[in-house]
Protein backbone atom coordinates (compact mmCIF):
# COMPACT_ATOMS: atom_id res chain seq x y z
CA UNK A 1 0.00 0.00 0.00
CA UNK A 2 1.66 3.23 -1.20
CA UNK A 3 2.25 5.59 1.83
CA UNK A 4 0.26 9.14 1.05
CA UNK A 5 2.06 11.69 0.97
CA UNK A 6 1.59 15.63 2.66
CA UNK A 7 -0.62 18.00 0.61
CA UNK A 8 1.45 20.29 -1.44
CA UNK A 9 1.92 23.51 -0.25
CA UNK A 10 -0.25 25.51 -2.82
CA UNK A 11 2.13 28.53 -4.47
CA UNK A 12 1.69 31.77 -5.87
CA UNK A 13 2.16 30.32 -9.08
CA UNK A 14 -0.34 27.74 -8.61
CA UNK A 15 -3.20 30.66 -8.44
CA UNK A 16 -1.15 32.20 -10.99
CA UNK A 17 -1.63 29.25 -13.64
CA UNK A 18 -5.56 28.37 -12.69
CA UNK A 19 -6.06 32.09 -12.76
CA UNK A 20 -4.45 32.59 -16.40
CA UNK A 21 -2.93 35.76 -15.17
CA UNK A 22 0.57 36.80 -14.54
CA UNK A 23 1.93 36.03 -10.57
CA UNK A 24 2.60 39.77 -10.66
CA UNK A 25 -0.98 39.99 -11.33
CA UNK A 26 -1.56 37.85 -8.29
CA UNK A 27 0.55 39.88 -6.18
CA UNK A 28 -1.08 42.84 -6.60
CA UNK A 29 -4.95 41.46 -5.89
CA UNK A 30 -2.95 40.55 -2.76
CA UNK A 31 -1.64 43.41 -1.63
CA UNK A 32 -4.02 46.09 -2.92
CA UNK A 33 -1.22 48.52 -3.40
CA UNK A 34 -1.75 48.37 -7.60
CA UNK A 35 -5.28 48.60 -9.40
CA UNK A 36 -6.42 45.47 -10.39
CA UNK A 37 -9.70 45.11 -12.60
CA UNK A 38 -12.76 43.87 -10.66
CA UNK A 39 -13.00 41.46 -12.72
CA UNK A 40 -9.82 40.08 -12.59
CA UNK A 41 -9.85 40.18 -8.82
CA UNK A 42 -12.95 38.09 -8.18
CA UNK A 43 -11.40 35.64 -10.70
CA UNK A 44 -8.32 35.51 -8.69
CA UNK A 45 -9.92 35.30 -5.44
CA UNK A 46 -12.07 32.67 -6.61
CA UNK A 47 -9.11 30.46 -7.69
CA UNK A 48 -7.30 31.46 -4.36
CA UNK A 49 -10.70 29.97 -2.51
CA UNK A 50 -10.24 27.15 -4.40
CA UNK A 51 -7.08 26.13 -4.20
CA UNK A 52 -6.66 27.04 -0.33
CA UNK A 53 -4.09 29.31 -1.10
CA UNK A 54 -2.63 30.82 1.80
CA UNK A 55 0.41 33.88 1.39
CA UNK A 56 3.85 33.36 3.29
CA UNK A 57 3.21 36.38 5.28
CA UNK A 58 6.99 35.23 6.76
CA UNK A 59 8.68 36.03 2.81
CA UNK A 60 6.42 38.93 2.46
CA UNK A 61 7.38 40.71 5.71
CA UNK A 62 11.38 40.27 4.83
CA UNK A 63 10.71 41.04 1.39
CA UNK A 64 8.97 44.31 2.44
CA UNK A 65 11.18 44.74 5.99
CA UNK A 66 7.37 44.86 7.65
CA UNK A 67 6.58 42.93 10.82
CA UNK A 68 3.19 43.60 10.91
CA UNK A 69 2.78 44.75 14.18
CA UNK A 70 2.15 48.30 15.41
CA UNK A 71 2.93 48.80 19.02
CA UNK A 72 0.27 50.46 21.36
CA UNK A 73 2.10 52.12 24.71
CA UNK A 74 -0.50 53.20 26.96
CA UNK A 75 -0.23 54.47 30.64
CA UNK A 76 -2.56 52.45 32.21
CA UNK A 77 -4.52 49.31 30.64
CA UNK A 78 -7.08 48.91 33.56
CA UNK A 79 -9.27 52.65 32.56
CA UNK A 80 -11.34 51.82 29.37
CA UNK A 81 -10.25 54.27 27.80
CA UNK A 82 -7.65 52.61 26.45
CA UNK A 83 -8.90 49.52 24.89
CA UNK A 84 -11.54 52.00 23.15
CA UNK A 85 -8.13 53.39 21.48
CA UNK A 86 -6.53 49.53 21.00
CA UNK A 87 -10.17 48.89 19.28
CA UNK A 88 -10.66 51.56 17.17
CA UNK A 89 -6.63 50.71 15.75
CA UNK A 90 -7.43 47.43 15.20
CA UNK A 91 -10.43 48.42 13.66
CA UNK A 92 -8.38 49.79 11.10
CA UNK A 93 -5.30 47.70 10.93
CA UNK A 94 -6.42 44.27 10.98
CA UNK A 95 -8.05 44.66 7.73
CA UNK A 96 -4.81 45.73 6.28
CA UNK A 97 -2.97 42.39 7.53
CA UNK A 98 -1.64 43.95 11.10
CA UNK A 99 -1.64 42.78 14.58
CA UNK A 100 -1.75 45.63 17.67
CA UNK A 101 0.80 44.51 20.47
CA UNK A 102 -0.15 46.72 23.55
CA UNK A 103 2.11 47.68 26.68
CA UNK A 104 0.97 49.38 29.55
CA UNK A 105 3.68 50.75 31.88
CA UNK A 106 1.77 52.45 34.74
CA UNK A 107 2.93 56.10 33.83
CA UNK A 108 6.47 55.32 34.99
CA UNK A 109 8.75 57.39 32.15
CA UNK A 110 11.82 54.71 32.87
CA UNK A 111 8.93 51.80 31.84
CA UNK A 112 7.99 54.09 28.85
CA UNK A 113 11.59 54.57 27.80
CA UNK A 114 11.97 50.81 28.12
CA UNK A 115 9.06 50.00 25.75
CA UNK A 116 10.01 52.15 23.24
CA UNK A 117 13.35 50.70 23.32
CA UNK A 118 11.89 47.58 22.74
CA UNK A 119 9.87 48.34 19.92
CA UNK A 120 12.62 49.35 18.35
CA UNK A 121 14.52 46.16 18.87
CA UNK A 122 11.72 44.46 17.72
CA UNK A 123 11.22 46.65 14.68
CA UNK A 124 7.80 47.27 14.78
CA UNK A 125 5.95 49.16 12.15
CA UNK A 126 4.65 51.59 13.70
CA UNK A 127 4.51 52.99 17.34
CA UNK A 128 1.49 54.88 19.52
CA UNK A 129 2.19 56.37 22.25
CA UNK A 130 0.27 57.47 24.77
CA UNK A 131 1.48 59.07 28.31
CA UNK A 132 0.26 61.07 31.14
CA UNK A 133 3.11 63.48 30.21
CA UNK A 134 3.29 62.15 26.27
CA UNK A 135 5.64 64.31 25.09
CA UNK A 136 7.72 64.36 21.73
CA UNK A 137 11.14 63.41 24.08
CA UNK A 138 10.08 59.73 25.04
CA UNK A 139 9.61 58.63 20.95
CA UNK A 140 11.91 60.69 19.64
CA UNK A 141 14.51 57.33 19.36
CA UNK A 142 11.67 55.59 17.81
CA UNK A 143 11.22 57.96 15.01
CA UNK A 144 15.33 58.27 14.62
CA UNK A 145 15.06 55.05 13.58
CA UNK A 146 12.72 55.41 11.07
CA UNK A 147 9.48 53.82 13.00
CA UNK A 148 6.15 56.02 11.66
CA UNK A 149 5.29 57.31 15.39
CA UNK A 150 1.73 58.73 16.27
CA UNK A 151 1.09 60.97 19.83
CA UNK A 152 -2.12 59.97 21.23
CA UNK A 153 -2.17 63.79 23.13
CA UNK A 154 0.02 66.48 22.66
CA UNK A 155 0.21 69.79 21.36
CA UNK A 156 2.48 69.95 18.46
CA UNK A 157 3.36 67.54 15.57
CA UNK A 158 6.86 67.49 14.34
CA UNK A 159 8.57 65.32 11.49
CA UNK A 160 8.54 61.92 12.03
CA UNK A 161 5.94 62.46 15.00
CA UNK A 162 2.11 62.79 14.37
CA UNK A 163 -0.37 63.77 16.90
CA UNK A 164 -4.34 62.20 17.32
CA UNK A 165 -5.53 64.26 20.37
CA UNK A 166 -8.94 65.60 21.86
CA UNK A 167 -8.87 69.78 21.90
CA UNK A 168 -7.79 69.25 25.99
CA UNK A 169 -8.15 73.24 26.74
CA UNK A 170 -11.35 73.51 25.10
CA UNK A 171 -12.61 70.95 27.08
CA UNK A 172 -11.79 71.60 30.37
CA UNK A 173 -13.29 75.24 29.57
CA UNK A 174 -16.32 73.23 28.02
CA UNK A 175 -17.02 71.11 31.17
CA UNK A 176 -16.30 74.21 33.29
CA UNK A 177 -18.81 76.69 31.51
CA UNK A 178 -21.34 73.83 31.30
CA UNK A 179 -22.06 73.36 35.34
CA UNK A 180 -21.49 77.20 35.80
CA UNK A 181 -24.50 77.01 33.54
CA UNK A 182 -26.49 74.48 35.94
CA UNK A 183 -25.65 77.06 38.68
CA UNK A 184 -22.66 76.07 40.25
CA UNK A 185 -20.42 78.26 42.02
CA UNK A 186 -17.93 76.61 43.53
CA UNK A 187 -16.69 74.36 41.36
CA UNK A 188 -13.40 72.37 42.16
CA UNK A 189 -11.48 69.90 40.03
CA UNK A 190 -9.42 66.46 40.66
CA UNK A 191 -6.30 66.33 38.26
CA UNK A 192 -2.96 64.23 38.47
CA UNK A 193 0.28 65.83 39.83
CA UNK A 194 1.72 66.25 36.36
CA UNK A 195 1.93 69.82 35.16
CA UNK A 196 1.93 68.70 31.55
CA UNK A 197 -0.67 66.57 29.37
CA UNK A 198 -3.61 66.23 29.28
CA UNK A 199 -4.70 66.55 32.46
CA UNK A 200 -3.04 69.84 32.84
CA UNK A 201 -4.55 71.29 29.84
CA UNK A 202 -7.65 70.51 30.89
CA UNK A 203 -7.29 72.34 33.96
CA UNK A 204 -5.70 75.08 32.06
CA UNK A 205 -9.36 75.21 30.05
CA UNK A 206 -11.32 75.26 33.68
CA UNK A 207 -9.17 78.35 34.69
CA UNK A 208 -9.88 80.00 31.53
CA UNK A 209 -13.67 79.57 32.04
CA UNK A 210 -13.65 80.72 35.24
CA UNK A 211 -11.75 83.67 34.27
CA UNK A 212 -13.71 84.46 31.71
CA UNK A 213 -17.21 84.01 33.75
CA UNK A 214 -15.67 86.68 36.31
CA UNK A 215 -15.58 83.64 39.06
CA UNK A 216 -12.22 83.57 41.16
CA UNK A 217 -9.84 80.69 41.20
CA UNK A 218 -9.34 78.95 43.99
CA UNK A 219 -5.86 77.24 44.39
CA UNK A 220 -7.20 74.28 47.13
CA UNK A 221 -10.00 73.87 44.84
CA UNK A 222 -7.68 71.99 42.57
CA UNK A 223 -6.60 68.71 44.01
CA UNK A 224 -3.36 67.11 42.89
CA UNK A 225 -3.88 63.06 43.46
CA UNK A 226 -2.67 59.92 41.39
CA UNK A 227 -5.29 59.39 38.55
CA UNK A 228 -6.88 56.15 39.64
CA UNK A 229 -10.30 55.22 40.73
CA UNK A 230 -9.06 55.59 44.59
CA UNK A 231 -7.03 58.71 43.96
CA UNK A 232 -10.77 60.38 43.19
CA UNK A 233 -12.02 58.97 46.29
CA UNK A 234 -9.16 60.14 48.20
CA UNK A 235 -9.71 63.83 46.25
CA UNK A 236 -13.41 63.93 46.99
CA UNK A 237 -12.96 63.02 50.75
CA UNK A 238 -10.30 66.68 50.74
CA UNK A 239 -12.45 68.29 49.08
CA UNK A 240 -15.82 67.46 50.91
CA UNK A 241 -13.87 68.15 54.18
CA UNK A 242 -13.12 71.94 53.32
CA UNK A 243 -14.52 74.53 55.79
CA UNK A 244 -16.10 75.74 52.29
CA UNK A 245 -16.76 72.74 50.28
CA UNK A 246 -17.22 72.60 46.55
CA UNK A 247 -20.90 72.21 45.20
CA UNK A 248 -19.23 70.56 41.78
CA UNK A 249 -16.11 68.86 41.17
CA UNK A 250 -14.74 68.37 37.94
CA UNK A 251 -12.05 65.52 37.07
CA UNK A 252 -9.64 64.82 34.80
CA UNK A 253 -11.64 61.14 33.45
CA UNK A 254 -14.31 59.05 34.01
CA UNK A 255 -11.99 56.71 36.19
CA UNK A 256 -11.54 59.59 38.39
CA UNK A 257 -15.08 60.53 38.75
CA UNK A 258 -16.14 57.17 39.50
CA UNK A 259 -13.78 57.51 42.66
CA UNK A 260 -15.19 60.54 43.04
CA UNK A 261 -18.83 59.44 43.30
CA UNK A 262 -17.35 56.86 45.71
CA UNK A 263 -15.76 59.37 47.98
CA UNK A 264 -19.14 61.64 48.25
CA UNK A 265 -21.00 57.82 48.59
CA UNK A 266 -18.70 57.21 52.31
CA UNK A 267 -18.81 61.08 52.83
CA UNK A 268 -22.96 61.08 52.84
CA UNK A 269 -22.98 63.67 50.67
CA UNK A 270 -25.95 63.28 47.48
CA UNK A 271 -24.80 63.35 44.32
CA UNK A 272 -26.23 65.70 42.83
CA UNK A 273 -28.19 67.07 44.92
CA UNK A 274 -25.05 67.78 48.03
CA UNK A 275 -22.27 67.93 44.84
CA UNK A 276 -22.24 67.26 41.45
CA UNK A 277 -19.77 65.46 39.88
CA UNK A 278 -18.58 65.41 36.20
CA UNK A 279 -15.81 62.98 34.26
CA UNK A 280 -14.10 63.18 30.57
CA UNK A 281 -13.52 60.67 28.17
CA UNK A 282 -16.96 59.09 28.47
CA UNK A 283 -15.79 55.53 28.97
CA UNK A 284 -18.85 53.15 28.57
CA UNK A 285 -19.45 52.59 32.39
CA UNK A 286 -20.20 56.26 32.51
CA UNK A 287 -23.59 55.76 31.62
CA UNK A 288 -23.97 52.66 33.86
CA UNK A 289 -22.51 54.61 37.07
CA UNK A 290 -25.51 55.49 40.10
CA UNK A 291 -26.42 57.95 38.94
CA UNK A 292 -25.07 57.68 35.71
CA UNK A 293 -22.26 60.48 35.12
CA UNK A 294 -22.32 63.83 33.14
CA UNK A 295 -19.22 63.36 31.02
CA UNK A 296 -16.87 65.20 28.22
CA UNK A 297 -16.99 62.98 25.10
CA UNK A 298 -13.38 63.03 23.11
CA UNK A 299 -14.60 59.74 21.05
CA UNK A 300 -11.39 57.29 21.46
CA UNK A 301 -12.13 54.78 19.21
CA UNK A 302 -12.46 57.08 16.79
CA UNK A 303 -9.25 58.24 17.89
CA UNK A 304 -7.51 54.69 17.52
CA UNK A 305 -9.32 54.91 14.02
CA UNK A 306 -7.33 57.96 12.81
CA UNK A 307 -3.85 56.94 14.58
CA UNK A 308 -4.27 53.49 11.86
CA UNK A 309 -4.88 55.96 9.16
CA UNK A 310 -2.18 57.54 9.98
CA UNK A 311 0.61 54.86 10.86
CA UNK A 312 -0.73 53.13 7.42
CA UNK A 313 -0.64 55.98 5.65
CA UNK A 314 3.15 56.61 6.75
CA UNK A 315 3.90 52.56 5.47
CA UNK A 316 2.37 53.14 2.34
CA UNK A 317 3.32 57.10 1.57
CA UNK A 318 0.17 58.24 1.28
CA UNK A 319 0.17 60.64 4.04
CA UNK A 320 2.06 63.86 3.23
CA UNK A 321 5.50 64.36 4.38
CA UNK A 322 5.15 66.98 7.06
CA UNK A 323 4.03 66.59 10.47
CA UNK A 324 0.26 65.58 10.76
CA UNK A 325 -2.06 66.85 13.89
CA UNK A 326 -5.53 65.34 14.36
CA UNK A 327 -7.82 67.24 16.95
CA UNK A 328 -11.29 65.71 18.18
CA UNK A 329 -13.45 68.03 19.03
CA UNK A 330 -15.03 67.67 23.17
CA UNK A 331 -18.62 67.68 23.58
CA UNK A 332 -20.88 67.42 26.98
CA UNK A 333 -22.67 64.50 27.12
CA UNK A 334 -25.40 65.26 30.03
CA UNK A 335 -26.77 62.50 32.54
CA UNK A 336 -27.67 63.14 36.11
CA UNK A 337 -24.87 63.27 38.09
CA UNK A 338 -24.77 67.24 37.34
Amino acid sequence: MAQQGRRRHVGITDVAARAGVSITTVSHVLSGQRPVSAATTAKVRTVIAELGYEPNRLARGLRLQRTDTVALVIPDITNPFYPQIARGLQDVLGPAGSQVLVTSTDADPAAEDAAVQQMITRRVDGLAFAGYQTDHRRVAAAAEAGIPVVLLGGRTARPGIDVVSSDDVAGGAMAAEYLLGRGYTRIAFITGAERVGAPANRVQGYRRALREAGMAFTPSLVVREQISRDGGARAMRRLLALPQAPDAVLCTNDVVALGALDGAKAHGARVPRDVAVMGFDDIEIAALTTPPLTTVSIRPREQGEAIGRLLLGRLDGTVPRGAQRILFDPAVVRRESG
